[in-house]
């Protein structure tokens, strides 16, 4: 149940689970580790206003690197004494707010990854074409400074001297 956690982790989850179940808490793990996917269906049940519990958004939560799961037990309003529990072992639990949240400590979402917008792809992906082609590329109009009068009258000589065409 927990092998997809953090190793630092598993023990601490199973002890807990452990002592709520023999305070009589009926305790049910019902998520650790999830993939992105699952991590967007979660954030935009939230977000749409279909799920009162709160998720992160994808790339941010701790469960999709295995650093934290999810608990209930039976009553709901002993989930309070469970969170103080995870809390004294060291513990980061969800509070009011994400009762069922049950976190190692210290965990930090790692930075998004740098986005291209499609011209700055495009112009990496064919960086490598003949500087001829690079020529008329529409990509050089866009991903430079806008050519000189000077750069304009340039190029239509090379197109019209490589491919007689602009003449």
């Amino acid at each position: 149940m927990f092998e997809d956690l953090i190793e630092e982790l598993q023990e601490p989850a199973r002890e807990l689970v452990h002592a709520a179940g023999v305070s009589g808490l009926q305790p049910r793990v019902t998520s650790t580790r999830r993939s992105s996917t699952a991590q967007m269906r979660l954030y935009r049940r939230y977000t749409s206003g279909l799920s009162p519990l709160p998720a992160a958004p994808p790339g941010t939560s701790a469960h999709e690197f295995g650093y934290a799961f999810d608990l209930v037990v039976t009553p709901w309003s002993a989930l309070w004494d469970v969170g103080y529990t995870w809390e004294t072992w060291g513990g980061v639990w969800g509070g009011y707010r994400d009762p069922v949240h049950f976190q190692y400590p210290g965990f930090v979402a790692p930075a998004p990854a740098p986005t291209e917008n499609f011209v700055q792809m495009a112009a990496r992906k064919y960086s490598d074409l003949p500087w001829y082609l690079s020529v008329f590329s529409p990509l050089s109009w866009v991903t430079e400074a806008a050519p000189t009068e000077e750069e304009l009258q340039r190029r239509q000589r090379v197109a019209c001297k490589t491919f007689g065409i602009g003449c």
